[in-house]
C-alpha cells in the first residue's frame, strides 16, 4: 500500500511539473467570449480535409476518418444470449468493457444476427424471470418450514410450561407468516409485471421486466438491444414507458460509412435522431482485419451529466507513458516511451502518451484525450486508445502477432486528427 501510495504522490508532482511546463497563455489573451468561440470553433474542424484514400465513419455526434482499407469493424459480439453480453472485444481485453448510454437507456449490438437472436436475446429476460419465480417459491418453502417448526416446538412441555418463551415463539410464527405473505405478493406481482410487450416495430420483440423496459430489433444481420432501467433519480414507470416508445420510433439502420446528415446519435450501424440535446457516453472499441490483436476504442460523452466525470486527460497519458514504462522496464523488455505531451484533438487541445517495444515482438499502449466543457453537446469529452494484444496473451483469440507500431501509430493519428463535432442543419 506504502507504495503505491508513493506511485501516486510522485504521479501528482510529475503531472503538475508537466503542467507548469506548458506554455504559458498569460501574455496578451484574448477575452473570454473570444476564447469561447475558438473553442466552439475549433469543435467543427473546419480547415479538415477528408484524405482522399480514407472514410467517414461516426459515433455519439463526433465524425472520424478510417483508412479506406484494409476492412475496419465495430467491436461487436457475434452472438448475445444473455443481456449480460458486453459490446466488445472483450476476450481480448480481458476485463475491458465497450457500452453505449443515452440518458438512462443501455444499448448493446450484436453481429451476424437472425431472428433467433433476438428470441435468444429475449429468452434471456425470461430465463431471470423464472429463476426469480423460483427464488420466491425457495424462499416461501423455506420460511414455512421454519414457522411449522416452531408451531411444533409449541407444543412440547418445556414451551408449554414457560408463558414468556411461548409468546416470543408465537410472535416468530406471526413475523414469518406475514413474511410468507410478502413473497407471495412479491411473486405475484413479478408474475404480472414481468411479461413481452410488442412496441410496433417490425422485426422485433419486447419484454417488460417490471421497472425495466427492453426492446430487442433485428436491422439487416444486426440485433440492438435498447434496455432503459428506472431507479433513484429517474422518471415514474409511465413516463420512462413514454419515452422509451420515443426513442425506439426514432431509431434507424445506419450501414457503415454512412453518416447522417441530421441530428442526432451514431451508434455502430445505428442512428437515433434527436433535438441535440440528449445525453450520450460511449466507449466502443474497433479493430483492422489485417491486425486483429491491435485494438482502438473511441470514447465520447457529455461531462457533468449522470455523473460522468472522467480522469484528466494529462493524468492519463502521463500514467500510460510513465508509470507503464517504469514496470515494464522492471521485467527487461526494451521499451520506449510517447510523450506524455500536448497534441490535438481534431482542432482541440489535447494530450498524448504512450509505450512500445523497440524489440522483440511488438507491443504498445497510447491514449490521448481532451476534457470536454460541462452539458456541452458540441465538446463533449473524447479520449482514443490503442492497445496491442500478441499470441502469448490471448492464445484463444489470435494467432498472429501486432504489426509494427508505426503502422498501427499511422491509423490511430489519422482518426485523431480527423476527430470533430458533426455538423448539422
Amino acid at each position: 500500500m506504502t507504495s503505491a501510495l508513493n506511485c501516486r504522490n510522485w504521479l501528482a508532482v510529475l503531472v503538475c511539473g508537466l503542467a507548469a511546463c506548458q506554455p504559458s497563455g498569460a501574455q496578451n489573451p484574448p477575452p473570454a467570449a473570444a476564447r469561447g468561440e475558438q473553442e466552439i470553433a475549433s469543435a467543427y474542424h473546419p480547415a479538415y480535409l477528408r484524405p482522399a484514400d480514407a472514410r467517414s465513419e461516426c459515433l455519439g455526434r463526433l465524425v472520424f476518418e478510417l483508412p479506406s482499407q484494409p476492412r475496419f469493424e465495430w467491436g461487436l459480439p457475434k452472438r448475445a444470449r444473455t443481456n449480460k453480453e458486453i459490446l466488445g472485444f472483450s476476450r481480448i481485453l480481458r476485463g475491458g468493457q465497450d457500452m453505449i448510454h443515452l440518458a438512462n437507456v443501455a444499448i448493446v449490438v450484436a453481429a451476424e444476427a437472425t431472428p433467433e437472436t433476438i428470441l435468444e436475446m429475449q429468452d434471456s429476460v425470461r430465463t431471470d424471470k423464472s429463476i426469480a419465480l423460483q427464488d420466491f417459491d425457495e424462499n416461501i418453502r423455506k420460511s414455512r418450514n421454519y414457522a411449522h417448526g416452531l408451531a411444533d416446538d409449541l407444543q412440547t412441555p418445556d414451551l408449554k410450561s414457560d408463558p414468556q418463551r411461548s409468546a416470543e415463539y408465537k410472535k416468530t410464527i406471526l413475523e414469518v407468516e406475514k413474511e410468507v405473505e410478502d413473497y407471495a405478493r412479491r411473486k405475484r406481482n413479478l408474475d404480472k409485471d414481468w411479461h413481452p410487450t410488442d412496441w410496433g416495430l417490425p422485426d422485433s420483440t419486447g419484454y417488460i421486466a417490471g421497472p425495466t423496459l427492453y426492446a430487442f430489433v433485428l436491422r439487416e444481420g444486426f440485433a440492438f438491444q435498447f434496455m432503459s432501467t428506472g431507479g433513484e433519480g429517474e422518471a415514474r414507470f409511465e413516463e420512462r414507458l413514454a419515452a422509451f416508445k420515443d426513442l425506439l420510433s426514432r431509431f434507424e439502420y445506419r450501414p457503415l460509412y454512412q453518416v447522417p446528415k441530421q441530428l442526432g446519435l451514431c451508434i455502430p450501424h445505428g442512428f437515433i435522431r434527436d433535438d441535440g440535446k440528449g445525453h450520450f457516453s460511449a466507449e466502443v472499441s474497433y479493430r483492422f482485419t489485417d491486425s486483429p490483436g491491435v485494438i482502438y476504442t473511441l470514447g465520447t460523452a457529455i461531462e457533468g451529466e449522470r455523473n460522468f466525470n472522467p480522469n484528466e486527460p494529462l493524468l492519463e497519458a502521463t500514467a500510460r507513458s510513465t508509470v507503464a514504462g517504469l514496470m515494464s522496464n522492471g521485467y527487461g523488455r526494451k521499451l520506449k516511451t510517447l510523450g506524455p505531451k500536448s497534441t490535438h484533438i481534431g482542432a482541440r487541445s489535447g494530450v498524448i502518451g504512450g509505450i512500445y517495444t523497440t524489440a522483440g515482438v511488438h507491443g504498445y499502449s497510447v491514449y490521448a484525450g481532451t476534457r470536454g466543457w460541462d452539458h456541452s453537446q458540441v465538446l463533449p469529452f473524447i479520449s482514443l486508445n490503442l492497445r496491442s494484444f500478441d499470441r502469448a496473451t490471448a492464445p484463444e483469440d489470435l494467432n498472429v502477432d501486432p504489426p509494427a507500431f508505426e503502422q498501427s501509430l499511422r491509423r490511430f493519428e489519422l482518426t485523431q486528427q480527423s476527430l470533430r463535432t458533426r455538423r448539422t442543419p
